[in-house]
């Protein structure tokens, strides 16, 4: 009787293989984005600032969005504000950032924005249920592109824009990350959203832990 085997060799080449193949997949180096924010967790000491800043940098290049910012929770006045952005034009810029929102803005029901629910942690703002007015036009990194029609479902207007929630304990409010759609002109796939949702847990743990070290 003939007994056919596999060398270890062939074993381990194969995992490698597949390893190599499947780490070269977009998909999975999207992935990567999360191992170098955690780096941020290896200094010394935690700066939140330089983590969002990075964070904003890595999602806007990785995913290839238009523009991305971060805001976050004021402890002196309960505010939320932007704090540090990707991609925007320098006068859309300084218009965003001297915004404040209320908890109450981020609610599905809020009176100001209209959102839908994609998921727990995500919504999304359309152009046409959110238009921009007067000053607050310029907002938008290219305003002479406000009010195109949309032509498919999956296709980006200027002013469209899509937040995920950046959660504490207790589903507590921290901040939230906010982009537009891609270079492409369109909106983001359910992989990047997700991926995305991965990234505000990282950005929630390293304020908690910056919370405690505040405290000893």
């Amino acid at each position: 009787m003939i007994s056919n085997s596999v060398s270890t060799e062939a074993v381990k080449r194969k995992l490698k293989f597949d390893y190599m193949k499947v780490r070269n997949e977009p998909l999975s180096r999207d992935l990567e984005v999360i191992p170098k924010l955690l780096t941020h967790f290896h200094k010394p000491q935690l700066v939140i600032r330089d983590l969002i800043q990075d964070t904003a940098n890595q999602i806007q290049s990785q995913f290839r969005l238009r523009w991305a910012m971060i805001g976050l929770l004021s402890n002196s006045d309960g505010m939320y504000r932007y704090e540090v952005h990707s991609g925007m034009r320098p006068q859309a810029w300084h218009k965003q950032r001297s915004k404040e929102y209320k908890y109450e803005d981020f609610e599905l029901s809020a009176k100001n924005y209209k959102a839908a629910e994609v998921s727990r942690l995500t919504r999304v703002y359309l152009e046409e249920e959110n238009s921009l007015q007067g000053a607050d036009t310029q907002v938008a990194n290219r305003p002479a592109l406000l009010a195109a029609k949309r032509k498919t479902a999956d296709e980006t207007l200027e002013a469209d824009f899509i937040d995920t929630l950046i959660l504490g304990p207790s589903d507590a409010l921290l901040g939230w990350i906010e982009y537009g759609g891609t270079l492409t002109g369109k909106f983001p796939g359910a992989t990047v959203i997700r991926h995305i949702e991965a990234i505000s847990s990282v950005i929630a743990a390293a304020i908690a832990i910056n919370a405690r070290s505040w405290k000893r």
